[in-house]
Formats: C-alpha cells, sequence, structure tokens
C-alpha cells in the first residue's frame, strides 16, 4: 500500500536532509582513559589509542543551517541556527574508522528531532555557552565552551593567538550505533551503524592555538574518569560550508 502525503502530519519540523551547515566550531582535541571509554561503549567499538590513552574530541559549533533543496522547503522555518556540543572518540566499528559522537547537546529543538529521528544522533537539549573573541569579533576575551550538566561540566578556553593556520583535509566519517525498535516483531530491535560523511562546499579557515580543557564530573556520573590525560591541542575553524545529510551508509 503507498501512503500519501501528508505523510506522517501536516505540521513538520524540519525540512528533509541533506542541510546546508555554516559557521564555526571550536575543538578540543586530548586523550582518556582507555578503560573508561570500554566501559561507557560498546565493544562493538575499537578505540584509536594515543600515548596516553583514547584519542577524544571536545567541539562546540555554532552554526546556520537550511535546506538544500529549497524549492521543496521554502518556508523560513526550516532554515536557522543552533549552537552545539559534542564529545566524540576517533576509532573504528565493523572495519569503518571515524569518529564516534557518543555524547552531544544542542539549544535548538529543530536540530535535535531532525538528528534524532534522521540519523539516531544521540542528542540531548541543554544551554550551551560560547564567548570570546571567536564567536563575537567586538570581544578582546579569550575564546571559551562552556557545558554545565547535571553531575558533570565540560569548558574549554581557547587563546586567541594563532600558532599556525593548518591545511584542511578530507572529512572525517561519523560513526553511529543505533538501535531501531519494532515491538510488533519476535526480535523487538535492530541494530545499524550509521555511517554519515559531511560534504565540504567550503573549506574555510582552520587554525591551532594554545588553550586547555576544565572538566569535573560527580561520582557516579556517567563522565566520571574522563577527564583530559596531559595537553591539548585546540583547533578554530570558521567560515566553513558543508553538506550534511546527503553521503550516508547503513550497515546491519
Amino acid at each position: 500500500m503507498s501512503f500519501q502525503s501528508p505523510w506522517p502530519s501536516p505540521i513538520d519540523l524540519w525540512a528533509d536532509p541533506p542541510w546546508h551547515m555554516s559557521g564555526k566550531c571550536l575543538t578540543a582535541w586530548f586523550e582518556t582513559d582507555i578503560k573508561k571509554v570500554k566501559e561507557i561503549l560498546s565493544p562493538s567499538f575499537i578505540p584509536r589509542v594515543g600515548d596516553k590513552g583514547v584519542v577524544t574530541r571536545l567541539r562546540f559549533y555554532d552554526v546556520d543551517y537550511s535546506p538544500v533543496n529549497k524549492e521543496r522547503f521554502s518556508h523560513p522555518k526550516y532554515s536557522g541556527s543552533f549552537k552545539e556540543a559534542v564529545v566524540a572518540f576517533a576509532g573504528e566499528i565493523d572495519g569503518v574508522q571515524g569518529e564516534y559522537s557518543a555524547f552531544m547537546w544542542t539549544d535548538d529543538l529543530s536540530y535535535f528531532s531532525w538528528g534524532r529521528e534522521n540519523f539516531g544522533w544521540p542528542l540531548l537539549m541543554s544551554d550551551i555557552e560560547l564567548s570570546g573573541n571567536f564567536w563575537d569579533d567586538s570581544s578582546q576575551e579569550d575564546s571559551k565552551g562552556a557545558l554545565h550538566l547535571e553531575g558533570a561540566s565540560w569548558k574549554l578556553t581557547c587563546q586567541n593567538e594563532i600558532q599556525e593556520t593548518l591545511t584542511i583535509g578530507s572529512p572525517t566519517k561519523w560513526l553511529t550505533p543505533r538501535r531501531i525498535l519494532f515491538p510488533e516483531t519476535a526480535t523487538f530491535d535492530k541494530r545499524e551503524l550509521l555511517v554519515a560523511t559531511p560534504t565540504i562546499i567550503q573549506p574555510g579557515v582552520l587554525t591551532s592555538h594554545k588553550g586547555e580543557v576544565s572538566f569535573s564530573a560527580e561520582k557516579d556520573s556517567i563522565f566520571e574518569g574522563l577527564q583530559p590525560l596531559g595537553d591539548c591541542i585546540i583547533h578554530q575553524h570558521s567560515q566553513f560550508l558543508l553538506s550534511i545529510g546527503g553521503d550516508v551508509s547503513v550497515k546491519s
């Protein structure tokens, strides 16, 4: 049977993928304890290990978005902006190398719904604090990103002085283990690996900086023990334009 549109509802919150995304992101690269990472992530994930632990990133985004198909999705409600914070781990699943975005937060309901419903991204709603020169040209303060959660907090501080301008390489694959429920069946669920690769339209500007990550977590928090081991590498990435949701594959 073919069900006709509007399906499932005439009140839709987001446009179908792909989306254009442009803006800025601030990233801290560091390493975390491999035993802790293995405790909280699937054994199917094989982490990439550096000198001290698992290669990990904390990233803050400030992004404008719009649908690629503007003829079909012309209403202004389909475009907007959001802030996002992500903790991801480098490694591989089922032979596919990339970054596992295990923890994600956003301040925007449309992006929250779009990411969870289309791709199974583990987005949660949260306030995200961005301040300083990178986010606001009129400020002379160090650039910061902060996330305050129940029982834990992350804060990235980046000095404004540029250490080096970097070459932007090929996009990294985003790995998302997802579980889809089929309660009417005997198996009940299906487990998949979704692999999304951003398409780079304009690479933008990528620079390295000095900085640090401040981290705290209460006892029994899922984040307890994920503090950075050793120094951090800080990157500022601006003026990029990506297409997200057009290059997607699934492994079952």
